[in-house]
Protein backbone atom coordinates (compact mmCIF):
# COMPACT_ATOMS: atom_id res chain seq x y z
CA UNK A 1 0.00 0.00 0.00
CA UNK A 2 1.24 3.30 -1.36
CA UNK A 3 1.50 5.82 1.80
CA UNK A 4 -0.10 9.06 -0.08
CA UNK A 5 -3.39 6.22 0.06
CA UNK A 6 -3.61 5.87 4.00
CA UNK A 7 -5.40 8.49 5.73
CA UNK A 8 -4.46 10.85 8.24
CA UNK A 9 -4.37 8.47 11.47
CA UNK A 10 -3.02 5.29 8.98
CA UNK A 11 -0.25 8.18 8.47
CA UNK A 12 0.46 9.24 12.00
CA UNK A 13 0.67 5.72 12.83
CA UNK A 14 3.12 4.88 9.88
CA UNK A 15 5.01 7.76 11.00
CA UNK A 16 5.29 6.40 14.54
CA UNK A 17 6.75 2.76 13.43
CA UNK A 18 8.97 4.49 11.41
CA UNK A 19 10.52 6.43 14.78
CA UNK A 20 10.06 3.50 16.54
CA UNK A 21 11.97 1.40 14.36
CA UNK A 22 15.16 3.77 14.24
CA UNK A 23 15.33 3.95 17.76
CA UNK A 24 15.14 0.57 18.42
CA UNK A 25 18.27 -1.36 19.83
CA UNK A 26 19.79 -3.17 17.33
CA UNK A 27 19.62 -3.63 13.82
CA UNK A 28 16.04 -4.19 12.37
CA UNK A 29 15.47 -4.99 8.29
CA UNK A 30 12.78 -6.80 6.41
CA UNK A 31 13.57 -8.68 3.26
CA UNK A 32 10.78 -10.36 0.17
CA UNK A 33 10.45 -13.78 -0.59
CA UNK A 34 12.89 -13.29 -3.25
CA UNK A 35 15.59 -11.94 -0.43
CA UNK A 36 15.53 -8.16 -1.99
CA UNK A 37 15.56 -5.44 0.88
CA UNK A 38 12.82 -3.73 1.33
CA UNK A 39 13.20 -1.96 4.51
CA UNK A 40 16.26 -1.26 6.96
CA UNK A 41 16.62 0.72 9.91
CA UNK A 42 19.80 2.78 10.96
CA UNK A 43 20.71 0.41 13.43
CA UNK A 44 21.33 -2.30 10.36
CA UNK A 45 22.94 0.51 8.39
CA UNK A 46 25.64 0.50 11.15
CA UNK A 47 25.96 -3.12 11.83
CA UNK A 48 26.48 -4.21 8.18
CA UNK A 49 28.31 -1.21 7.37
CA UNK A 50 26.73 -0.29 4.13
CA UNK A 51 24.71 2.59 3.73
CA UNK A 52 20.33 2.41 3.25
CA UNK A 53 20.48 3.39 -0.56
CA UNK A 54 22.89 0.58 -1.40
CA UNK A 55 21.52 -1.97 0.97
CA UNK A 56 17.50 -1.04 -0.82
CA UNK A 57 19.09 -1.72 -4.29
CA UNK A 58 20.28 -5.42 -3.49
CA UNK A 59 19.46 -8.35 -1.58
CA UNK A 60 20.74 -10.47 1.18
CA UNK A 61 22.75 -13.22 -1.05
CA UNK A 62 24.78 -9.85 -2.40
CA UNK A 63 25.23 -8.91 0.92
CA UNK A 64 26.86 -11.65 2.00
CA UNK A 65 28.96 -12.55 -0.69
CA UNK A 66 30.07 -8.62 -1.76
CA UNK A 67 30.00 -7.14 1.44
CA UNK A 68 30.27 -8.56 4.76
CA UNK A 69 31.60 -11.89 3.54
CA UNK A 70 29.94 -14.30 5.98
CA UNK A 71 29.21 -17.24 5.39
CA UNK A 72 25.43 -17.81 6.89
CA UNK A 73 22.23 -15.52 7.46
CA UNK A 74 19.10 -16.63 9.37
CA UNK A 75 17.22 -14.88 7.16
CA UNK A 76 18.47 -17.22 4.41
CA UNK A 77 17.65 -20.04 6.38
CA UNK A 78 13.98 -18.59 7.14
CA UNK A 79 13.48 -18.37 3.35
CA UNK A 80 14.82 -21.83 2.61
CA UNK A 81 12.91 -23.87 5.70
CA UNK A 82 9.76 -21.12 6.57
CA UNK A 83 10.83 -21.18 9.63
CA UNK A 84 12.11 -19.34 12.74
CA UNK A 85 15.90 -19.15 13.15
CA UNK A 86 18.25 -17.79 15.69
CA UNK A 87 21.62 -18.05 14.71
CA UNK A 88 25.31 -16.38 15.48
CA UNK A 89 27.93 -15.77 12.94
CA UNK A 90 30.23 -13.85 12.25
CA UNK A 91 30.76 -10.82 9.80
CA UNK A 92 34.54 -11.61 8.39
CA UNK A 93 35.37 -7.92 7.41
CA UNK A 94 34.49 -6.58 10.60
CA UNK A 95 34.90 -9.63 12.75
CA UNK A 96 31.76 -8.81 14.57
CA UNK A 97 30.23 -11.43 16.39
CA UNK A 98 25.95 -11.31 15.70
CA UNK A 99 23.07 -12.74 17.50
CA UNK A 100 20.66 -12.68 14.42
CA UNK A 101 16.38 -13.81 14.66
CA UNK A 102 14.49 -14.28 11.55
CA UNK A 103 11.10 -14.95 11.36
CA UNK A 104 8.37 -15.95 8.28
CA UNK A 105 5.60 -14.23 7.60
CA UNK A 106 3.14 -15.33 5.06
CA UNK A 107 0.31 -13.65 3.06
CA UNK A 108 -3.53 -14.76 3.03
CA UNK A 109 -2.69 -17.63 1.32
CA UNK A 110 -0.17 -19.09 3.28
CA UNK A 111 2.76 -18.39 1.26
CA UNK A 112 5.85 -16.71 2.09
CA UNK A 113 5.89 -12.87 1.92
CA UNK A 114 8.01 -11.03 4.03
CA UNK A 115 11.75 -12.41 6.66
CA UNK A 116 11.74 -9.79 9.57
CA UNK A 117 15.26 -10.30 11.15
CA UNK A 118 16.48 -8.73 14.68
CA UNK A 119 19.91 -8.64 15.00
CA UNK A 120 22.99 -7.84 17.86
CA UNK A 121 25.94 -7.49 17.96
CA UNK A 122 26.84 -9.32 20.64
CA UNK A 123 29.47 -7.18 22.55
CA UNK A 124 26.48 -4.19 22.70
CA UNK A 125 24.57 -6.57 24.14
CA UNK A 126 26.87 -7.64 26.84
CA UNK A 127 26.81 -3.63 27.67
CA UNK A 128 23.30 -3.14 27.85
CA UNK A 129 22.74 -6.23 30.03
CA UNK A 130 25.40 -4.66 32.34
CA UNK A 131 23.28 -1.86 32.43
CA UNK A 132 20.07 -3.72 33.20
CA UNK A 133 21.87 -5.54 35.64
CA UNK A 134 23.67 -1.93 37.31
CA UNK A 135 19.67 -0.57 37.12
CA UNK A 136 18.67 -4.04 39.12
CA UNK A 137 21.80 -3.29 41.60
CA UNK A 138 20.12 0.42 42.17
CA UNK A 139 16.73 -0.72 42.72
CA UNK A 140 18.15 -3.91 45.47
CA UNK A 141 19.78 -0.41 47.29
CA UNK A 142 16.57 1.35 47.16
CA UNK A 143 14.84 -1.83 48.50
CA UNK A 144 17.61 -1.51 51.67
CA UNK A 145 17.64 1.69 52.25
CA UNK A 146 13.50 1.23 52.75
CA UNK A 147 13.92 -1.71 54.60
CA UNK A 148 16.45 -0.15 57.04
CA UNK A 149 18.77 -2.90 57.56
CA UNK A 150 21.84 -0.75 57.78
CA UNK A 151 20.13 0.68 61.02
CA UNK A 152 19.22 -2.56 62.68
CA UNK A 153 21.40 -2.85 65.41
CA UNK A 154 20.21 0.11 66.94
CA UNK A 155 17.13 -0.78 66.72
CA UNK A 156 18.02 -3.84 68.95
CA UNK A 157 17.69 -3.08 72.57
CA UNK A 158 19.32 -6.00 74.88
CA UNK A 159 19.92 -4.58 78.65
CA UNK A 160 18.67 -8.54 80.16
CA UNK A 161 20.90 -11.52 80.55
CA UNK A 162 18.84 -13.96 78.24
CA UNK A 163 18.46 -11.28 75.33
CA UNK A 164 22.65 -10.22 75.32
CA UNK A 165 23.12 -13.59 75.26
CA UNK A 166 20.84 -14.04 71.83
CA UNK A 167 22.02 -11.23 70.11
CA UNK A 168 25.56 -13.01 70.67
CA UNK A 169 24.55 -16.51 68.97
CA UNK A 170 22.80 -14.46 66.70
CA UNK A 171 25.79 -12.55 65.36
CA UNK A 172 27.86 -15.62 65.83
CA UNK A 173 25.32 -17.81 62.73
CA UNK A 174 25.17 -15.09 60.91
CA UNK A 175 28.75 -15.72 59.74
CA UNK A 176 27.69 -18.66 57.59
CA UNK A 177 25.12 -18.68 55.29
CA UNK A 178 22.47 -22.58 57.13
CA UNK A 179 19.40 -21.54 57.55
CA UNK A 180 17.78 -20.43 60.48
CA UNK A 181 14.39 -21.12 62.06
CA UNK A 182 13.44 -18.77 64.96
CA UNK A 183 10.75 -19.20 67.38
CA UNK A 184 8.96 -17.07 69.40
CA UNK A 185 5.29 -15.59 70.48
CA UNK A 186 3.55 -13.26 68.50
CA UNK A 187 4.81 -9.92 68.18
CA UNK A 188 7.86 -10.82 70.32
CA UNK A 189 10.00 -8.92 67.40
CA UNK A 190 11.26 -12.66 65.16
CA UNK A 191 11.21 -10.35 61.91
CA UNK A 192 13.69 -7.86 63.72
CA UNK A 193 16.02 -10.90 64.40
CA UNK A 194 16.09 -12.02 61.23
CA UNK A 195 17.02 -8.60 59.27
CA UNK A 196 19.51 -8.38 62.40
CA UNK A 197 21.11 -11.89 61.49
CA UNK A 198 21.21 -10.40 57.71
CA UNK A 199 22.90 -7.46 58.45
CA UNK A 200 25.79 -8.65 60.20
CA UNK A 201 26.00 -11.82 57.30
CA UNK A 202 28.14 -11.27 54.09
CA UNK A 203 24.91 -10.74 52.18
CA UNK A 204 24.20 -7.48 54.02
CA UNK A 205 24.70 -5.26 50.98
CA UNK A 206 21.88 -7.15 49.34
CA UNK A 207 18.54 -7.51 49.86
CA UNK A 208 16.38 -9.06 52.55
CA UNK A 209 13.08 -9.87 50.98
CA UNK A 210 10.29 -10.80 53.81
CA UNK A 211 7.17 -13.59 52.78
CA UNK A 212 4.41 -13.71 55.32
CA UNK A 213 3.15 -17.26 54.21
CA UNK A 214 -0.17 -17.09 56.28
CA UNK A 215 -0.75 -13.51 54.09
CA UNK A 216 -1.91 -15.08 50.46
CA UNK A 217 -4.23 -18.28 49.07
CA UNK A 218 -1.04 -20.97 48.26
CA UNK A 219 -1.93 -20.26 44.26
CA UNK A 220 -1.20 -16.55 44.62
CA UNK A 221 1.80 -17.50 47.18
CA UNK A 222 3.59 -19.76 44.54
CA UNK A 223 3.36 -17.29 42.08
CA UNK A 224 5.09 -14.40 44.64
CA UNK A 225 7.97 -16.94 45.46
CA UNK A 226 8.80 -18.33 42.46
CA UNK A 227 7.54 -16.06 39.29
CA UNK A 228 5.07 -16.85 36.30
CA UNK A 229 5.80 -16.52 32.71
CA UNK A 230 3.54 -14.79 30.67
CA UNK A 231 0.17 -15.78 29.79
CA UNK A 232 -0.38 -18.63 33.15
CA UNK A 233 -2.44 -16.85 34.90
CA UNK A 234 -5.98 -14.80 33.59
CA UNK A 235 -5.75 -11.35 35.37
CA UNK A 236 -1.35 -11.88 35.45
CA UNK A 237 0.69 -9.57 34.47
CA UNK A 238 0.80 -10.00 30.65
CA UNK A 239 4.72 -10.27 30.35
CA UNK A 240 5.11 -12.43 33.20
CA UNK A 241 6.45 -11.93 36.72
CA UNK A 242 10.25 -12.20 38.79
CA UNK A 243 9.89 -14.59 41.59
CA UNK A 244 10.85 -13.25 45.15
CA UNK A 245 13.82 -15.84 45.43
CA UNK A 246 14.54 -15.01 41.82
CA UNK A 247 15.11 -11.62 42.48
CA UNK A 248 16.49 -12.37 46.01
CA UNK A 249 19.62 -13.90 44.62
CA UNK A 250 22.32 -13.21 46.84
CA UNK A 251 20.77 -11.85 49.63
CA UNK A 252 18.47 -13.22 52.38
CA UNK A 253 14.89 -14.61 52.25
CA UNK A 254 13.08 -14.30 55.22
CA UNK A 255 9.52 -16.97 55.94
CA UNK A 256 7.48 -15.32 58.27
CA UNK A 257 4.81 -17.81 59.34
CA UNK A 258 6.35 -20.91 58.04
CA UNK A 259 4.09 -22.78 59.61
CA UNK A 260 1.26 -21.83 57.76
CA UNK A 261 2.76 -22.84 54.34
CA UNK A 262 0.44 -25.34 52.51
CA UNK A 263 1.88 -29.04 51.78
CA UNK A 264 2.42 -28.88 48.34
CA UNK A 265 4.52 -25.46 48.35
CA UNK A 266 6.85 -27.12 51.37
CA UNK A 267 8.22 -29.69 48.76
CA UNK A 268 9.35 -26.74 46.26
CA UNK A 269 10.65 -24.59 49.25
CA UNK A 270 12.45 -28.37 49.95
CA UNK A 271 14.00 -28.11 46.90
CA UNK A 272 15.00 -24.55 46.73
CA UNK A 273 16.64 -25.42 49.93
CA UNK A 274 18.57 -28.79 48.36
CA UNK A 275 19.65 -27.26 45.30
CA UNK A 276 19.12 -23.60 45.05
CA UNK A 277 17.09 -24.03 41.63
CA UNK A 278 13.78 -22.57 41.26
CA UNK A 279 11.46 -22.79 38.26
CA UNK A 280 8.58 -19.73 37.29
CA UNK A 281 5.31 -21.30 36.59
CA UNK A 282 4.37 -22.20 33.16
CA UNK A 283 8.07 -22.92 32.19
CA UNK A 284 10.77 -25.80 32.29
CA UNK A 285 13.40 -23.95 32.88
CA UNK A 286 15.55 -23.80 35.83
CA UNK A 287 16.72 -20.83 37.25
CA UNK A 288 19.52 -21.02 40.03
CA UNK A 289 19.30 -18.57 42.68
CA UNK A 290 21.63 -18.34 46.07
CA UNK A 291 19.80 -16.90 48.78
CA UNK A 292 19.96 -17.87 52.61
CA UNK A 293 16.70 -18.72 54.13
CA UNK A 294 15.42 -17.66 57.33
CA UNK A 295 12.12 -18.53 58.94
CA UNK A 296 9.88 -17.64 61.67
CA UNK A 297 6.85 -19.12 63.35
CA UNK A 298 5.16 -19.70 66.75
CA UNK A 299 4.06 -22.40 66.26
CA UNK A 300 5.37 -25.88 67.10
CA UNK A 301 6.63 -27.50 63.88
CA UNK A 302 7.85 -30.88 65.73
CA UNK A 303 3.78 -31.35 67.03
CA UNK A 304 3.04 -30.21 63.09
CA UNK A 305 5.45 -33.20 61.60
CA UNK A 306 3.76 -35.54 64.46
CA UNK A 307 0.51 -33.93 63.15
CA UNK A 308 1.52 -34.60 59.46
CA UNK A 309 0.64 -30.99 58.98
CA UNK A 310 4.64 -29.98 57.53
CA UNK A 311 6.67 -32.01 56.23
CA UNK A 312 9.44 -33.71 58.63
CA UNK A 313 12.29 -33.67 55.52
CA UNK A 314 11.65 -29.59 55.66
CA UNK A 315 11.65 -29.45 59.21
CA UNK A 316 14.93 -30.85 59.62
CA UNK A 317 16.28 -28.79 56.64
CA UNK A 318 15.18 -25.72 58.59
CA UNK A 319 16.17 -26.70 62.06
CA UNK A 320 19.66 -26.54 61.32
CA UNK A 321 20.45 -23.17 63.74
CA UNK A 322 17.89 -22.42 66.19
CA UNK A 323 17.02 -18.79 67.54
CA UNK A 324 14.36 -18.94 70.61
CA UNK A 325 13.21 -15.51 70.96
CA UNK A 326 12.18 -14.94 74.64
CA UNK A 327 8.35 -13.54 75.22
CA UNK A 328 8.76 -9.83 76.83
CA UNK A 329 7.23 -10.99 80.08
CA UNK A 330 10.48 -13.30 80.99
CA UNK A 331 12.79 -10.38 80.13
CA UNK A 332 11.55 -7.16 82.58
CA UNK A 333 14.83 -5.42 82.38
CA UNK A 334 14.49 -4.52 78.30
CA UNK A 335 10.41 -3.14 79.59
CA UNK A 336 11.85 0.02 80.42
CA UNK A 337 14.78 0.84 77.77
CA UNK A 338 12.46 -0.82 74.89
CA UNK A 339 9.54 1.66 76.14
CA UNK A 340 12.33 4.97 76.58
CA UNK A 341 13.07 4.20 72.48
CA UNK A 342 9.72 4.20 71.61
CA UNK A 343 9.02 7.32 73.39
CA UNK A 344 11.43 8.83 71.38
CA UNK A 345 10.64 7.59 68.12
CA UNK A 346 6.99 9.05 68.93
CA UNK A 347 8.14 12.42 70.51
CA UNK A 348 10.01 12.84 66.81
CA UNK A 349 7.19 11.75 64.93
CA UNK A 350 4.31 13.87 66.94
CA UNK A 351 6.85 16.97 67.80
CA UNK A 352 5.96 15.96 71.73
CA UNK A 353 8.26 16.26 74.41
CA UNK A 354 6.79 13.72 76.67
CA UNK A 355 8.34 11.07 78.90
CA UNK A 356 6.88 8.42 81.08
CA UNK A 357 6.32 8.79 85.00
CA UNK A 358 8.68 6.13 87.11
CA UNK A 359 4.78 4.90 88.63
CA UNK A 360 3.90 3.97 85.28
CA UNK A 361 7.17 2.30 84.19
CA UNK A 362 6.56 0.68 87.59
CA UNK A 363 3.17 -1.05 86.15
CA UNK A 364 4.14 -1.64 83.11
CA UNK A 365 7.26 -3.88 84.21
CA UNK A 366 4.71 -6.10 86.68
CA UNK A 367 2.21 -6.71 83.28
CA UNK A 368 2.57 -9.49 81.26
CA UNK A 369 2.22 -8.01 77.44
CA UNK A 370 0.73 -11.18 75.82
CA UNK A 371 1.32 -8.93 72.50
CA UNK A 372 5.12 -8.97 73.61
CA UNK A 373 6.84 -5.99 71.76
CA UNK A 374 4.26 -4.94 69.18
CA UNK A 375 1.42 -4.46 72.11
CA UNK A 376 4.16 -2.69 73.67
CA UNK A 377 4.39 -0.72 70.98
CA UNK A 378 1.16 0.00 70.61
CA UNK A 379 0.53 1.05 73.89
CA UNK A 380 3.12 3.59 74.48
CA UNK A 381 1.90 5.34 71.27
CA UNK A 382 -1.56 5.43 72.67
CA UNK A 383 -0.75 6.54 75.95
CA UNK A 384 2.11 9.64 74.39
CA UNK A 385 -1.53 10.55 72.00
CA UNK A 386 -3.89 10.64 74.42
CA UNK A 387 -2.47 12.27 77.62
CA UNK A 388 -2.59 15.66 77.83
CA UNK A 389 0.35 16.16 80.05
CA UNK A 390 4.90 16.05 79.75
CA UNK A 391 4.43 13.78 82.29
CA UNK A 392 2.46 10.68 81.94
CA UNK A 393 0.89 8.70 84.51
CA UNK A 394 -0.44 5.54 85.36
CA UNK A 395 -3.87 6.36 85.08
CA UNK A 396 -3.48 6.54 81.50
CA UNK A 397 -2.00 2.85 81.28
CA UNK A 398 -5.14 2.10 82.72
CA UNK A 399 -7.68 4.09 80.94
CA UNK A 400 -6.64 2.17 77.64
CA UNK A 401 -7.41 -1.20 76.19
CA UNK A 402 -4.51 -2.87 77.25
CA UNK A 403 -6.25 -4.37 80.12
CA UNK A 404 -8.16 -6.30 78.01
CA UNK A 405 -5.98 -7.96 76.29
CA UNK A 406 -5.06 -10.28 79.17
CA UNK A 407 -5.98 -14.17 78.99
CA UNK A 408 -9.45 -14.71 79.50
CA UNK A 409 -9.87 -17.76 81.88
CA UNK A 410 -11.18 -21.25 80.21
CA UNK A 411 -14.72 -21.87 81.79
CA UNK A 412 -15.06 -24.88 84.64
CA UNK A 413 -17.94 -26.28 86.66
CA UNK A 414 -18.75 -25.40 90.58
CA UNK A 415 -15.62 -27.44 91.88
CA UNK A 416 -13.07 -25.94 89.50
CA UNK A 417 -12.50 -28.44 86.91
CA UNK A 418 -12.34 -27.63 83.71
CA UNK A 419 -15.69 -27.82 81.62
CA UNK A 420 -15.55 -30.11 78.46
CA UNK A 421 -16.18 -28.59 74.69
CA UNK A 422 -19.33 -30.07 74.51
CA UNK A 423 -20.61 -28.79 77.93
CA UNK A 424 -18.69 -25.19 77.73
CA UNK A 425 -21.05 -24.82 74.17
CA UNK A 426 -24.49 -25.94 76.03
CA UNK A 427 -23.98 -23.22 78.90
CA UNK A 428 -22.61 -20.52 76.13
CA UNK A 429 -26.27 -21.76 74.15
CA UNK A 430 -28.59 -21.54 77.00
CA UNK A 431 -27.84 -18.45 78.29
CA UNK A 432 -27.64 -16.87 74.66
CA UNK A 433 -31.60 -18.22 74.17
CA UNK A 434 -32.62 -17.21 77.59
CA UNK A 435 -30.84 -13.45 77.02
CA UNK A 436 -33.06 -13.33 73.68
CA UNK A 437 -36.33 -14.87 75.43
CA UNK A 438 -36.26 -12.69 78.15
CA UNK A 439 -35.15 -9.15 75.48
CA UNK A 440 -38.66 -10.44 73.34
CA UNK A 441 -40.96 -10.79 77.09
CA UNK A 442 -40.81 -14.47 76.41
CA UNK A 443 -42.66 -14.72 73.14
CA UNK A 444 -41.24 -17.89 71.21
CA UNK A 445 -41.94 -16.83 67.84
CA UNK A 446 -40.35 -13.12 68.37
CA UNK A 447 -37.20 -14.93 69.85
CA UNK A 448 -37.11 -17.73 66.66
CA UNK A 449 -37.74 -14.99 64.40
CA UNK A 450 -34.92 -12.59 66.18
CA UNK A 451 -31.88 -15.69 66.03
CA UNK A 452 -32.62 -16.43 62.74
CA UNK A 453 -34.34 -19.82 63.71
CA UNK A 454 -37.29 -22.31 62.80
CA UNK A 455 -39.78 -21.62 65.37
CA UNK A 456 -39.95 -25.83 66.01
CA UNK A 457 -36.07 -25.73 66.05
CA UNK A 458 -36.30 -23.70 69.32
CA UNK A 459 -38.43 -25.50 70.66
CA UNK A 460 -36.34 -28.60 70.08
CA UNK A 461 -33.61 -26.76 71.53
CA UNK A 462 -35.73 -25.06 74.79
CA UNK A 463 -36.04 -28.94 75.45
CA UNK A 464 -32.34 -30.20 75.20
CA UNK A 465 -31.03 -27.64 76.86
CA UNK A 466 -33.42 -27.78 79.85
CA UNK A 467 -35.11 -24.13 79.46
CA UNK A 468 -38.44 -24.08 80.83
CA UNK A 469 -40.89 -22.89 77.76
CA UNK A 470 -43.04 -19.69 79.08
CA UNK A 471 -46.74 -20.21 79.18
CA UNK A 472 -47.75 -17.40 77.39
CA UNK A 473 -50.73 -17.02 74.73
CA UNK A 474 -48.63 -14.59 72.25
CA UNK A 475 -46.24 -17.76 71.47
CA UNK A 476 -48.42 -18.60 68.39
CA UNK A 477 -49.15 -14.66 67.44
Amino acid sequence: MEVSTLNENEKREYQLLKVLAEHYFGSMMIIDNKGRFLYVNEGCCRLLGIDRETLLSISIYDTLHDYCHASSASSIKTLETKKECLSNHILEESGRHILALSRPHFDDNGELQFVPTYSWDEHELYVLLEKFDQERNNVRNIIRFMQGTDEISNMLIAESQSMKTLLEYSEHIAAVDSTVIIYGESGSGKEVFAKYIHAKSNRANQVFIPINCASLPASLLEAEMFGYEKGTFTGGNKDGKIGLFEFADKGTVFLDEIGEMPLELQAKLLRIIETGEIKRLGSNQIIKSDVRIIAATNRDLLEMVREKTFRADLYYRLNVLVVNVPPLRSRVDDIFPISSYFVQTFNKKYGFTKRLSSDLISVMESYSWPGNVRELRNTVERMMVESNNTLISVNSFRKGDTVIVERSTPPTSSDGELLSYQKAMENYERSYICSVMESCGGNIRSAARKMELHISTLYRKLEKLGIQIPQTTEENT
